[in-house]
């Protein structure tokens, strides 16, 4: 039986050696194989080399689709449009170190109508994520818990050159990069107002909606802050794509 187990033992350890040099080849010859076997019979969704379909429901390819929009941004305005959202392309300029937008957007039509924050120029990244929001988070939560569609949606803004709660020192805002924005609340289409300065902590469909809202951004943005954050984000949801996940 020892002799047994230590052969068991080296044949474990000999395997384990094995994998750690050959795994790189061994996983890029499987993905070729797959390429070659697989992908050409899959549907777009869960094919990793067609361009994304903002409309579908994610997959566990979509971070992959995600990553090659993030990159290139002619294939991001193309998924945006695609997806039925009305942009164009824009560029923010700023003399502070920082701030401005290179290459984003400016939404000119989506689903929902943006008021109280000015024109939406995001990222194109980040207008990605909004359709993804839209689409996915927002009109059937609306439905499900409200029984109603969204018509507006009432926002803070989106870009803006300051520091992270408008601080005078400090790190600059995500805002700062056009990479963020701020939601406050929501009309539907039967002219009810959702509000979260109203509405988060009460115990009806209204908060059910928001906090439904709130948890369902965390599948969309990166950095998702509430009322149940701190005190600043009392009155809105601050969304963004965020180096580091946070959902609070």
């Amino acid at each position: 039986m020892a002799h047994r187990s230590l052969v068991l033992a080296s044949l474990r350890r000999g395997l384990r050696r094995w994998w750690r040099t050959w795994r790189v080849v061994v996983l890029v010859f499987g993905f070729a194989a797959l390429s070659v076997f697989a992908f050409p019979y899959l549907p777009d969704r869960y094919d990793p080399s067609t361009p994304i379909d903002l409309t579908t429901e994610a997959t566990f390819v979509t971070p992959l689709k995600l990553a090659r929009i993030n990159r290139s941004y002619p294939a991001c305005v193309n998924a945006v449009r695609a997806a039925g959202f009305k942009v164009e392309a824009d560029t923010i300029d700023s003399s502070r170190p920082g701030c401005g937008m290179a290459q984003g957007l400016h939404l000119k039509q989506s689903n929902f109508v943006y008021a109280g924050g000015g024109s939406i120029r995001l990222t194109c990244p980040v207008m990605a994520s909004l359709v993804r929001w839209e689409l996915h988070v927002v009109a059937p939560l609306a439905r499900k818990h409200l029984g109603s569609e969204v018509a507006r949606v009432v926002h803070f803004g989106t870009y803006s050159c300051r520091n992270v709660n408008g601080a005078l020192t400090g790190r600059l805002s995500a805002h700062a990069r056009a990479e963020a924005i701020d939601i406050a609340g929501f009309i539907l289409a039967d002219g009810r107002e959702v509000s979260l300065l109203r509405d988060w902590d009460g115990g009806g469909d209204k908060a059910a909606f928001l906090r439904a809202v709130r948890d369902g951004s965390c599948d969309v943005f990166r950095t998702v802050l509430s009322p149940d954050y701190n005190e600043r984000h009392r009155d809105h949801f601050h969304f963004e794509r965020g180096r580091w996940g946070i959902c609070r």
